[in-house]
C-alpha cells in the first residue's frame, strides 16, 4: 500500500484516482440504480397483470360451475367466452390462463364439441412457458394430457390416445392414466391389455376402484 508523507499528498493522490476512475464509478452506480429501479417497476407491472388475470379467472369459475350444474343459455356462454378470450389475449403467459383453458375444455366436452376441447388442451401442452423464465408445474400438463387422451377416445382415436399417455411418466395421476390406457386398449379390441391396465389402475388408485371394476366385469361378461 502506498504511504504518504502529508495530508496534502493523500489529497492529491485521491484527486488523481478520482480523475482516472470517477466517471466509470459514477456510471456503474447509475447502471445499478437503473437496473434496481427497472426491476422493481417490472415486478410491480407483473404483479398487476397477475392480479388482473386472477380476477378474470375468478369470474370464470362460477359461470363454469353453473354451466356444469344447470347449463347456460347463449348469453351465459357468450359471457364465459368473453372472459376467457380476454385472458388468452391479454394474459397468455399466466398460470390462470392455463387453468382457464382446462375449464373451457370441460365446457366443450359437456357440449360434445370435442374438436374445440382438444384445441384448448393442446394449447396448454404446447405453451408451457409462464412469462420470464417460468413454467407451470408438471402436474398441470399431466392433467391436460390425460384429459386430451379422453377427448381422443371420444373421437374414436384410441391409438393416438394411447401414444399420448404412454409417452410420459404419470406421477400422481398413475391410476387415471392406467384407466385411460385400459379404455384405449378396449376400444382397439386388445382385451388382455385392457384387463391388465384396469387392474393396474385399481392397484395404483383404489379410491376409484368400484367404477373400474365395472369395466373389468364388462370385459369378463
Amino acid at each position: 500500500m502506498a504511504s504518504y508523507e502529508s495530508d496534502e499528498e493523500q489529497i492529491e493522490a485521491l484527486k488523481g484516482w478520482w480523475k482516472e476512475n470517477g466517471n466509470s464509478l459514477l456510471t456503474g452506480i447509475v447502471i445499478v440504480l437503473v437496473v434496481l429501479f427497472g426491476s422493481r417497476q417490472w415486478q410491480g407491472s407483473q404483479l398487476a397483470k397477475a392480479e388482473a388475470a386472477s380476477d378474470l379467472y375468478q369470474n370464470l369459475i362460477p359461470l363454469v360451475s353453473d354451466f356444469q350444474t344447470n347449463g347456460l343459455d347463449d348469453t351465459g356462454i357468450a359471457t364465459l367466452e368473453v372472459f376467457y378470450n380476454q385472458l388468452r389475449n391479454d394474459h397468455t403467459d399466466t398460470i390462470y390462463t392455463r387453468y382457464a383453458a382446462l375449464l373451457m375444455a370441460s365446457v366443450y366436452v359437456t357440449q360434445e364439441n370435442y374438436d374445440q376441447a382438444a384445441a384448448e388442451l393442446n394449447w396448454i401442452l404446447e405453451n408451457p412457458a409462464l412469462g420470464f423464465m417460468k413454467q407451470a408445474e408438471e402436474e398441470l400438463f399431466l392433467a391436460a394430457r390425460l384429459r386430451l387422451a379422453r377427448v381422443m377416445l371420444a373421437q374414436g382415436q384410441a391409438q393416438e390416445a394411447l401414444e399420448l399417455i404412454t409417452a410420459v411418466e404419470p406421477l400422481e395421476l398413475g391410476a387415471g392414466y392406467a384407466e385411460v390406457q385400459g379404455d384405449a386398449y378396449l376400444q382397439l379390441g386388445q382385451i388382455e391389455q385392457a384387463r391388465s391396465a384396469y387392474e393396474r389402475a385399481i392397484s395404483v388408485g383404489p379410491g376409484n376402484s368400484s367404477f373400474i371394476e365395472l369395466k373389468l366385469l364388462g370385459i369378463e361378461g
